[in-house]
This record gives C-alpha cells, sequence and structure tokens, in this order.
C-alpha cells in the first residue's frame, strides 16, 4: 500500500522558497525516505485559492512518520520556512487506491467525493475506463485515493487528475461524466462529488 501526505501552507516569500525548494529541499526530503515529492499551488478553488501544497509519497504510514519527523527537526528546513514566511495550515495522509500514468504534468484537478466503499476491482475498473477517456485529453496521470488523517475530510476520496491542457480536461471530464457506467457505478455507491479545485505545479 502506498500513502500520499500533503503539508497545506500559505507562504508569503514563494519565489524564495521555490527557490530553496529547488536547490536542496526536494532532495533532502527524499532522502528521507519519500518515494516522490512535488510542490504545487491552488488557484482556483474557494477559500483554498492560494494554498501551496508540498506532497511526499511514502511506502508506508510508518515511512512518512519517521521521514516527516526528520524533515521537521532539519534545522536547515525551519531556517528556510522562517526565510520565505511559510506558515503551515494543515498536513492530511492520503492512502492512494489506484493509480495510472504518472503524477506529472503542468496543472492538475482534484475533486473531492463522499460515497460507500468501493471495491477494489470496481474501482480499477472506473480507472482503467477514464483513464482510457482522459488520455485523449493531454491529461498525463491520475490518482483516487481515500483520506486516512485528514480532519473533516477523513473517510472521503479524492480524484487526482494531472493534465497539460485544462481545457481539453475539461472536454474530458464531461465525457466521462456522461458515461452511463460512471453513472451507474456513482449510483451504486452513491457518489456524491463535493468540491473542485484547480492547481499548478511549481
Amino acid at each position: 500500500m502506498s500513502y500520499m501526505s500533503v503539508l497545506q501552507c500559505r507562504i508569503a516569500d514563494l519565489s524564495n522558497w521555490t527557490e530553496t525548494w529547488n536547490e536542496w529541499g526536494k532532495d533532502f526530503s527524499l532522502s528521507t525516505g519519500a518515494t516522490g515529492a512535488r510542490m504545487s499551488q491552488t488557484m482556483l478553488g474557494g477559500e483554498q485559492a492560494g494554498i501551496v501544497m508540498i506532497s511526499f509519497d511514502w511506502d508506508s504510514i510508518d515511512t512518512a512518520m519517521s521521514g516527516l519527523t526528520a524533515m521537521n527537526n532539519e534545522e536547515r528546513v525551519v531556517s528556510a520556512f522562517k526565510a520565505a514566511g511559510v506558515v503551515p495550515q494543515g498536513r492530511s495522509l492520503m492512502q492512494i487506491d489506484q493509480e495510472r500514468g504518472v503524477p506529472e504534468g503542468s496543472y492538475f484537478s482534484a475533486i473531492m467525493m463522499t460515497g460507500s466503499p468501493i471495491p477494489p476491482g470496481d474501482q480499477a475498473k472506473d480507472m482503467d475506463r477514464n483513464y482510457g477517456i482522459l488520455s485523449n485529453y493531454s491529461v498525463t496521470g491520475m490518482r483516487l485515493m481515500q483520506a486516512v488523517a485528514a480532519g473533516e475530510m477523513t473517510g472521503s476520496y479524492l480524484n487526482v487528475t494531472y493534465t497539460n491542457s485544462l481545457d481539453q480536461l475539461m472536454v474530458g471530464s464531461k465525457e466521462v461524466f456522461s458515461n452511463p457506467e460512471m453513472l451507474a457505478q456513482m449510483q451504486k455507491h452513491n457518489i456524491q462529488v463535493h468540491r473542485r479545485s484547480i492547481s499548478r505545479m511549481l
């Protein structure tokens, strides 16, 4: 099982922190046990607009805990946060249930949903169908995740779609949500869409 932790921040001097991230921050995070590291900013998403998200992939929750502790205890990180005016807003842990393609691209769309538990077989079928459609619309990857520790979001699902063209993604998204099999699955598992945010990769 794989996981993704997400640190949500407000950053006063984003260019300062981005420079630090590119110079040594990302490499340092990978040295603590993370298998992947990304940084993004929510541009459209209600009260979440402007939030910077620093995300890390992990092979286990134990590894995530030790890695995040190492980051928190690193004096260079503490100093860099102060210099850039980084103010953490919260941290969440997501379980990666399904993944297709790669979590790369210029942008991503994140849809938060709730519903009854979805069997892995149904999840896989849905992802195969949806990625098969969206890969024709500049989509580079998709992740279906469930919130393990995320405050009031705990237990909800997050569908993240990475793309190089948001316009193309929206065209493909309409096709996905009008697909009869998709509509039947949403009804079967009482899937309710609560919100969508759109972010740029940094």
